[in-house]
């Protein structure tokens, strides 16, 4: 069983650890276990209880009648709100719940929900990207396990790539290709991209994670594409970016490189003349449309 301190539940539930003492001990809210030094610490069950509390208070409802409600009608409250929710940040409070209690059929139901009221696109953008960030600052903290983002991504992973399927079109004119250079492995945004790729029409050709540079040049000596796109997001020393932006630029010679990801913001690299920053996904429409 996992075992949280008081700071891990005000980063998940952001409750600060202040309130969540007066909470215990005014409304008897949770019972932790206490070490002979009198330092707290609460279990899976506490979590599960702090962040449907949370979700209600952050809706409106008292915490002094919140407090009075057994399990099965604080579980009810929060599905009763979320049914007709139409807010972002509720459904981020309800994706990370889901993704605490590992509970894959939750997570997709929840992920089916926000996709039949924003669209697969607005989901992607307006929901799972700020839900990663969240996911980031937590497993940053400490506050959730490597097991729990790995859980996360290949769920969202396999949507991206089920989505993607739907808009294979083998009529199309415009390629481009997409990779992750050599101990890359944070592909969910290059995977967003190549979903916008394929609904404008192109034909694509994705590589995936960790691709080593040669095996990359060897397979562009016979083959030719419109773009080709990759992104930085695994630390990288500015002198090293730049030297693999050259090489890949040297290979790429006639076509349009497109890249993305946090070091290239971090470093601002110097970019050859063919290689184009794309900042978010209505410039990645943009520069594939031009």
């Amino acid at each position: 069983m996992t075992v949280y301190s008081i700071k891990d539940l005000e980063h998940l539930s952001g409750i600060k650890a202040h309130t969540i003492r007066i909470w215990e001990k005014r409304y008897a809210l949770l019972d932790p276990n206490r070490t002979d030094t009198n330092i707290r610490s609460y279990s899976d069950n506490d979590v599960r209880r702090i962040l449907n509390v949370a979700m209600l208070v952050k809706n409106g409802y008292k915490i002094s009648s919140v407090a009075t409600f057994d399990e099965q009608k604080l579980q009810d409250e929060v599905i009763r709100i979320n049914r007709n929710a139409n807010d972002p940040d509720k459904d981020i409070d309800q994706l990370l719940f889901h993704t605490v209690n590992l509970d894959t059929f939750g997570f997709e139901a929840m992920v089916d929900k926000i996709i039949g009221e924003f669209g697969f696109s607005k989901t992607i953008q307006q929901v799972i990207f700020p839900f990663f960030e969240r996911i980031g600052i937590l497993w940053q903290a400490g506050s959730i396990f490597t097991a729990h983002e790995h859980f996360v991504s290949n769920l969202i992973r396999n949507r991206l790539i089920g989505e993607t399927a739907k808009l294979v079109n083998k009529e199309a004119s415009k390629s481009a290709l997409f990779f992750l250079r050599e101990n890359e492995w944070h592909e969910l945004g290059l995977l967003y991209f190549n979903f916008l790729a394929a609904q404008a029409g192109f034909r694509c050709v994705y590589l995936g994670q960790s691709l080593p540079f040669e095996d990359l040049a060897n397979l562009l000596t016979a083959n030719k594409y419109d773009f080709v796109c990759t992104s930085f997001v695994h630390a990288i020393e500015k002198p090293e970016l730049e030297l693999y932006l050259a090489n890949l630029s040297l290979v790429f010679n006639q076509d349009k490189i497109l890249i993305a990801g946090r070091q290239i913001a971090i470093h601002k690299p110097k970019l050859p003349s063919n290689v184009l920053v794309v900042k978010n996904s209505n410039d990645f429409i943009k520069r594939i449309s031009g």
